[in-house]
């Protein structure tokens, strides 16, 4: 037993320090900005399509200039009818160019594959990426494009989940009451304050093939995917794990508001527990690129998953475990609750602070699973079999 609380006290320890460290990151100065106009290629990979129409109305109204910008769409397996709409769209925009997936490196799969075919045509200086199921506002291009300064090869973007399915950028926010929705939507805003926080102090772990922005050069200098084609993902954290490790690459984040991208929630528990399996699985192939990003997913781990086997052991040693576990549960409840009001409060979320609660309490079995069975994302489908419509992230 005292070993067990030994492991879950250390676990603790260093959880709460890298989210305090996560925490000092929120409180960076933002970054520099350039007012440079570089040629930039938006890529977008699309299957599904569902919200297709959407997005390419959105990408046409970019305020970038119009001859610094194109937009590529990669057929990765759209349906007639979202083919026949992209067409259209190309046919009335010159800057929208249509791409087979099948262009890609024939040693890469899924995504990684298609988003190399749209890069092989494509000519912009700057490789900025979303996905169909995204949203951006009409100074998304322009935004992100401004944080590419001379001492900055890549950036990050920030991302979140729109408050509820066919929602549009200038919809009222509707009040957001779906269980597995709210916490679908507080799950993904810690994950990006981490990122946030993280990239700002200087150990950029992670970034999100929804939004996130390369020079052209530090695909070629880190060989592509190549490094990743045995990996179901690795287009984003996978990537700038090896951007940083081969092209030696200078990251930032964007952090103004003009910069985020909005996402669809997943629309059933099985997706969304899919999905978070699949992105568990690229932290833990991390060590094998960024050694010092083990400790972030194994304390990340421990200090949740010790939970629940404590309270089991509280019932029989209730005088040895009590006195650790309580303290550890409040000091745990007390600095993610800090962090989470303080990062809402950047990000203009701060609704999202009444339903932490809800969070915290999930979070400690849902950790504890899909950590658990992260060791299997690598070999799971792309996607659930009922999900064939609506774009996977």
């Amino acid at each position: 037993m005292n070993i067990l609380l030994i492991i879950f006290q250390a676990c603790l320890v260093v959880y709460v320090l890298i989210l305090v460290w996560f925490l000092v990151g929120l409180f960076r100065a933002d970054p520099a900005r350039s007012d440079e106009r570089p040629r930039v290629s938006v890529l977008v990979a699309i299957r599904g399509g569902h919200y297709l129409a959407r997005l390419l109305e959105q990408l046409r109204a970019q305020d970038y200039p119009a001859e610094q910008l194109e937009f590529v769409i990669v057929d990765d397996g759209m349906f007639p009818s979202a083919r026949a709409l992209v067409e259209k769209a190309a046919s009335a925009d010159q800057r929208v160019k249509v791409v087979e997936s099948a262009d890609g490196d024939d040693r890469l799969t899924h995504k990684k594959r298609a988003l190399d075919a749209g890069i092989q045509h494509s000519g912009g200086d700057i490789l900025l990426f979303t996905d169909a199921d995204c949203q951006v506002g009409p100074g998304w291009v322009s935004t992100m494009v401004s944080y590419f300064t001379p001492t900055v090869d890549y950036v990050v973007g920030w991302s979140q989940i729109a408050p509820g399915s066919g929602w549009s950028l200038g919809d009222e926010m509707p009040a957001i009451e779906r269980p597995l929705h709210v916490f679908e939507q507080l799950d993904f805003v810690m994950l990006m304050l981490a990122a946030r926080g993280a990239t700002l102090m200087g150990t950029p772990w992670a970034s999100t093939g929804q939004n996130q922005a390369y020079r052209r050069q530090v695909y070629e200098r880190a060989g592509g995917f190549e490094a990743l084609a045995h990996r179901l993902q690795g287009d984003d954290s996978l990537f700038l794990q090896v951007a940083r490790k081969r092209a030696k690459v200078r990251v930032t984040f964007a952090t103004s508001p003009e910069s985020q991208v909005v996402t669809d929630p997943t629309t059933s528990l099985e997706q969304f527990i899919f999905q978070r399996i699949r992105w568990a699985s690229d932290a833990v192939a991390m060590w094998r690129y960024t050694p010092g990003f083990i400790p972030v997913p194994l304390a990340t781990f421990g200090a949740n998953a010790l939970i629940p086997v404590l309270i089991i052991a509280a019932m029989v040693h209730s005088t040895t475990v009590l006195p650790v576990l309580i303290p550890g549960i409040l000091l745990k409840a007390v600095v993610e609750g800090v962090l989470l009001f303080v990062g809402v409060g950047k990000a203009n979320l701060g609704e999202l602070r009444r339903h932490f609660p809800l969070w915290f309490l999930l979070q400690i079995p849902y950790v504890t699973l899909i950590g658990a069975a992260s060791f299997l994302g690598n070999r799971l489908p792309w996607r659930p079999s009922a999900d064939s419509i609506v774009q996977d992230r």
